[in-house]
């Protein structure tokens, strides 16, 4: 073989080795991102919490929370703890939907079946079922709060249901008060508008940004960019929220997440829950839990503890089919 053949061979060579790294590397990239939980310790208090390993009982000892058990299962499953270890309490919420007493909570119980990886549980269609058959043909939720509206478009979006998500986000929009803060409940005179209700609007109707027509765009988009003014305008110190005189740790978690999702810098606010947490048991206090640390809390500010939004949830579901 001559000098020239080798030479051309080894370079062939060379041409296809870098190739082949070239297609791992490109395969890689489209892999979702590896989660790192930024507080650990937070994340193991609040796993810690359940009781058996089953479910949470932030009120009453021995009285489960049905929503606030499948919301710690979302937020966990998303921090990397595998199906395996929260198996107990998957296990349980799946022989306990008769606790599913509201649209609301069959709607969170829907998002966390595709979050949590039990979306094939023969539960979920008859409970997804009912969340559609309490919406009429124009959006609008039967019996229910902007809360549950929200969870109500999570669940379908987790559905690929996008279509009937898009109505019910356009219905969302129109709930908003004037100053484009939302109440738990549009228009009631005994309340304000809150941090937390307004940011998870905020994270629900994004999720249905590109979905609808020109119009329904537009029309999110700019319900969006008022909720997130309200926001931004009612920042404490540029860190965290007050509602009735009190720290309100919920609204400045998922305000964090909301401001995280649209692409707005919430460091402050990550930093100053990060600053909440409590060095004895590295769980979080409520504004009345007179300094011991709140499960309830802890819960809601696991995802933004790690920059972390619903909107991230939503993308690792999708990833995940």
């Amino acid at each position: 073989m001559s000098t020239n053949t080798k030479e051309v061979r080894r370079f062939a060579l060379v041409i296809s080795a870098i190739t082949a790294i070239s297609l791992a590397i490109s395969g890689c990239s489209s892999q979702p991102a590896q989660v790192i939980d930024q507080q650990p310790k937070t994340s193991q208090f609040v796993l810690d919490s359940f009781q058996d390993g089953q479910f949470l009982t932030p009120f009453e000892p021995g009285k489960a929370e049905m929503g606030l058990t499948l919301e710690a299962l979302v937020n966990l499953s998303t921090l990397g703890y595998t199906e395996e270890q929260l198996k107990p309490a998957i296990d349980w919420a799946t022989s306990n939907t008769s606790l599913l007493t509201s649209t609301g909570l069959k709607a969170t119980y829907v998002f966390t079946a595709h979050a949590a990886g039990f979306g094939d549980h023969p539960t979920v269609p008859s409970v997804l079922f009912d969340v559609k058959a309490a919406i009429d043909s124009e959006g609008f939720v039967a019996d229910t709060n902007n809360f549950a509206y929200s969870w109500v478009i999570l669940a379908l979006m987790a559905s690929q249901d996008t279509d009937l998500a898009n109505q019910v986000a356009l219905q969302l929009t129109k709930n908003a008060e004037s100053t484009g803060g939302y109440k738990y409940t549009k228009g009631d005179s005994q309340s304000t508008e809150a941090a937390d209700v307004t940011a998870f609007a905020v994270m629900a109707i994004k999720s249905t940004e590109e979905f609808g027509s020109a119009d329904d765009k537009s029309s999110k988009q700019t319900a969006n960019e008022k909720s997130l003014t309200w926001l931004q305008d009612n920042l404490v110190e540029g860190t965290h929220y007050v509602s009735y005189g009190a720290n309100d740790l919920a609204g400045t978690s998922y305000a964090a997440m909301a401001l995280t999702a649209s692409d707005i810098d919430a460091t402050a606010s990550v930093e100053w829950l990060a600053a909440q947490i409590n060095a004895t048991d590295f769980g979080i206090p409520s504004a009345y839990s007179e300094g011991a640390s709140d499960v309830f809390t802890s819960v809601q500010a696991l995802l933004p503890l790690s920059s972390l939004t619903f909107i991230d949830v939503l993308n690792k579901i999708n990833e995940s089919k």
